[in-house]
């Protein structure tokens, strides 16, 4: 797959650049909300050992400018291909014992036609006051699947935004006043 280029540089080497000069004692870590309305409050964890406390961004839907807890839950990501394909970015996350704390909120949620929504917000551990990254990444669940105690979540972003630009073809035929 073609990577994505920007002004002569890609995603994947601005992202190794600014690994290469970022303090040695700079963590990036990556946080997670997940939420549906049938939820008292929003599920944060991070995907690392120990909790984290950190602030919210101002935009953001719920608990804005607030300093959360993220709970730790070290689990399996894989995230989307650097692309240019016209394919929706997709998002799958894996832990072996979360099936059980997730039942009785699928359970609760069943009937209801919003979606689960997972907000991905990536913090430098030397700067907790925001997400690094901004706007956070929000997809939305598309699979869950429930082996056992194994849970494993896909969700990708909304297919809206993945449309050929022009959504139609121009033909001479049709528009006899193109040129060449």
């Amino acid at each position: 797959m073609p990577d994505i280029i920007r002004k002569g540089v890609t995603l994947a080497q601005a992202l190794q650049e600014a690994a290469a000069v970022a303090p040695i004692y700079r963590q990036m870590l990556y946080c997670y909300e997940l939420w549906h309305p049938t939820l008292l409050a929003p599920i944060y964890f991070v995907n690392d050992n120990g909790d984290l406390s950190a602030f919210i961004e101002p935009t953001a839907a719920r608990n804005a400018n607030n300093e959360v807890e993220f709970l730790s839950c070290p689990m399996s990501v894989s995230r989307p291909e650097e692309s240019d394909q016209p394919e929706a970015p997709k998002i799958s996350m894996s832990r072996p014992d979360l099936a059980g704390m997730m039942r009785p909120l699928l359970a609760l949620a069943r009937g209801t036609l919003d979606p689960w929504v997972i907000i991905e917000r990536v913090y430098a551990s030397d700067d907790l006051s925001g997400p690094a990254l901004l706007p956070p990444l929000e997809v939305e669940l598309t699979s869950i699947d429930m082996v056992g105690s194994a849970l494993q979540i896909a969700a990708q972003l909304d297919d809206d935004g993945t449309l050929a630009v022009p959504a139609i073809t121009f033909r001479r035929t049709e528009y006899p006043g193109l040129q060449r």
